[in-house]
């Protein structure tokens, strides 16, 4: 979609360039489609958004290929978890209340695990998260300033999968916590109990 090679991306005059989010909707065919018959007619005409759209499918492709292997611990967006079965995606979820615990596991066919903490998220400006296991329990993991949804009060994140699948019965303390100017607050804790698949269990 892109110019002759070492010429830069041409742009017709007054032409504006699809947003990102315009990209990301015609590549992933989240777009109706009037909006999607648009973006065709302008990626016919635009060599830059051509090519943007080159190097977002170029991601897209590894992300997809780290998601199947299970290579990621990922913070993301409701809405990018709710499409990931619609993109063909064999997923299993598991969604806790505010402090809430579940028993959990991941069957042979899985190919994303998502969990999704529910937690009072109004106000909040930046949130961090403290990961602590049964098997170090004095090697605690942080993410630091992850994307949250204070409208839906939940934050989602995708797990290592493969990783899983080796471990043994273990438990996982996950710590929600609000980064205020005069410090942190927890705003819930969550705990997964994990257990592996039964050998010769049905999917």
């Amino acid at each position: 979609m892109s110019g002759p090679k070492g010429a830069p991306p041409s742009h017709p005059p007054h032409l504006p360039h699809l947003s990102l989010q315009a990209l990301l909707d015609h590549w992933l065919g989240d777009s109706d489609a009037a909006a999607t018959d648009a973006a065709d007619e302008h990626l016919m005409r635009c060599d830059a958004c051509g090519a943007a759209l080159d190097e977002l499918i170029a991601l897209g492709d590894g992300v997809r290929a780290a998601l199947r292997a299970g290579g990621l611990l990922v913070v993301t967006s409701g809405a990018f978890a709710d499409g990931l079965a619609r993109r063909g995606l064999r997923v299993r979820e598991y969604s806790l209340p505010h402090n809430g615990s579940v028993n959990c596991t991941v069957a042979p066919g899985d190919e994303v695990l998502v969990s999704r903490l529910q937690a009072p998220l109004a106000g909040v400006q930046r949130l961090d998260i403290r990961m602590l296991d049964s098997m170090t329990p004095e090697q605690p993991r942080e993410q630091h300033d992850v994307p949250f949804d204070a409208q839906r009060g939940e934050v989602v994140y995708l797990n290592p999968i493969d990783a899983l699948r080796r471990l043994p019965a273990h438990s996982l303390e996950v710590t929600l916590l609000a980064v205020e100017p005069e410090g942190r607050r927890e705003l819930g804790r969550y705990t997964f109990r994990h257990a592996p698949w039964p050998a010769g269990g049905a999917a």
